[in-house]
């Protein structure tokens, strides 16, 4: 399998440095990539398949975004995600490797060579079924299956990146709390874990226990009012503090009296008549079971965006929330296909072995 050249890992290597550094660019699959390809390991070709997409993706914003620096004189999160990936030694590399693997696949020889191999894999999607093949029924049984990953997006602007995939869940009440000094803190749970709720009439969902321990200390989460506006307070500045305990995600606001977006608002919280939050995020990990009825979501790890005091909270189902139980739908129809035609296949081979005895 292809391993990763010098330049790649000193690309990614540099990424992962400044990603640790300034908190933003890439995701989680962005840092496994990177540290892959320092580590110098064999990439498969679905691999390197996957590298050449995302290239292929962000290319188009290379030329403008890429060295740009943040107000914080670091590099912006573009930059940082391009580096994690290999950087451009990665683009010309994975370029030069799917081109050379085509070349090899469109030969005579390649072609009477899948003749001659049997079922590896089958997958399924609205229109065909795509087969690929392998050696050997054993083969089949024995390979190990590389996992699929979720398409890697950078993180290209902070907190103004991903607003259409964000999705918003209400919290529990929150207390407002003034001191003698003229200091006013909110505190309460943005999330509780493993609470059950209905969202839309779709699905039914709960939020895994340390869902949130890697967004605590890397996102930089805002308190906003209806997921709107400036900030009242943020984390980065100190302002805005999250921690994570048994029950869930609590937070803590330091807000400012002198701001006159938090004159207007305290009044109304200590009467009770802005008295509930909601939490923006983005699901990074998670699974589904869709046994029973109704399907039932599991949020395993999210990037979390803000906190808000919200006028009426609403469970809704969101768009992204609804592309993923139908890929997961999918993955799942592909997976019985999948087991019938290898079933299928082997019967084949059994009855072949059969006529030959």
């Amino acid at each position: 399998m292809p391993k990763p050249n010098q330049a790649m890992k000193d690309q990614a290597r540099q990424g992962l440095e400044l990603r640790k550094k300034w908190k933003r660019g890439g995701t989680q699959v962005g840092v496994s990539r990177a540290r892959d390809i320092v580590n110098g390991a064999d990439l498969s070709m679905d691999t390197v398949k996957r590298m050449r997409s995302f290239f292929a993706r962000h290319g188009a914003n290379f030329s403008k975004d890429y060295g740009e620096k943040e107000a914080d004189g670091g590099p912006n999160a573009f930059t940082i995600a391009w580096k994690l990936w290999g950087g451009s030694p990665g683009k010309t590399w994975a370029d030069n490797i799917v081109k050379k693997e085509d070349e090899r696949m469109s030969t005579p020889e390649a072609s009477k060579d899948l003749e001659d191999r049997h079922i590896k894999r089958v997958e399924e999607t609205d229109d065909e079924v795509i087969v690929t093949f392998g050696k050997s029924d054993e083969y089949v049984d024995s390979a190990p299956q590389e996992p699929q990953e979720p398409q890697e997006e950078p993180d290209l602007s902070g907190y103004d990146k991903d607003k259409d995939k964000r999705e918003a869940r209400p919290a529990q009440s929150l207390e407002v709390r003034e001191a003698s000094d003229g200091t006013v803190t909110v505190e309460g749970y943005a999330a509780v874990f493993n609470e059950e709720t209905i969202i839309g009439g779709q699905w039914r969902e709960a939020i895994a226990p340390g869902a949130f321990s890697n967004a605590i200390g890397r996102d930089d989460v805002v308190f906003l009012i209806n997921h709107a506006g400036l900030p009242l307070a943020r984390s980065r500045s100190g302002t805005l503090q999250l921690s994570e305990d048994d029950r869930g995600l609590k937070i803590r606001a330091s807000l400012d009296t002198s701001d006159p977006d938090v004159r207007s608002i305290v009044p109304k919280m200590k009467r009770g008549d802005l008295d509930k939050m909601s939490f923006a995020f983005v699901p990074t990990r998670q699974s589904w079971d869709d046994e029973e009825k109704m399907p039932r979501r599991t949020i395993q790890e999210v990037e979390l965006y803000d906190v808000s005091i919200v006028t009426t909270p609403a469970y809704e189902a969101t768009e992204i929330g609804l592309r993923s139980l139908e890929r997961h739908r999918s993955q799942k129809r592909k997976s019985q296909a999948a087991r019938r035609l290898r079933m299928k296949a082997r019967q084949s081979q059994l009855n072949e072995r059969k006529s030959h005895d």
